[in-house]
């Protein structure tokens, strides 16, 4: 999962001649994909593809990682099981809670922003 703002953000929620359309933009080119019928709905399709999307290149960074340093992350993971097999249970516990915490903070920015991105070009209309 990345937090820095997403190079591709792809899929935009507009307005256009009160109609709601999803479009697919590169920073050059932009193309209408779809029109729906209210605006809640296109700002969640629009906001469902950009996540799909960027789940894509996640794990496509992650593959690509596995293939050029596999051999280092299997002693990396190795060294992390073992420190977590010396933890008592409690300690065992707190490091979940904590990785969660994390976790659940990391979510809520990256969908805070990929929300934002999506309906940014709403903004620039309003301007």
């Amino acid at each position: 999962m990345h937090l820095k703002g997403n190079e591709a953000d792809l899929y935009k929620s507009v307005i256009r001649d009160k109609k709601f359309f999803v479009l697919v933009v590169d920073g050059v080119y932009e193309t209408s994909l779809m029109e729906l019928p209210t605006e809640g709905l296109a700002d969640k399709v629009a906001y469902e593809l950009q996540t799909a999307w960027d789940q894509g290149v996640d794990w496509g960074a992650y593959q690509k990682q596995r293939e050029i340093d596999n051999a280092g992350s299997d002693k990396e993971m190795a060294d992390a099981l073992q420190k977590i097999r010396s933890m008592d249970a409690e300690e065992r516990e707190a490091l979940q809670l904590r990785k969660n915490k994390r976790f659940n903070r990391i979510q809520k920015v990256v969908e805070a922003r990929r929300w934002r991105n999506v309906l940014s070009w709403k903004t620039d209309e309003l301007k």
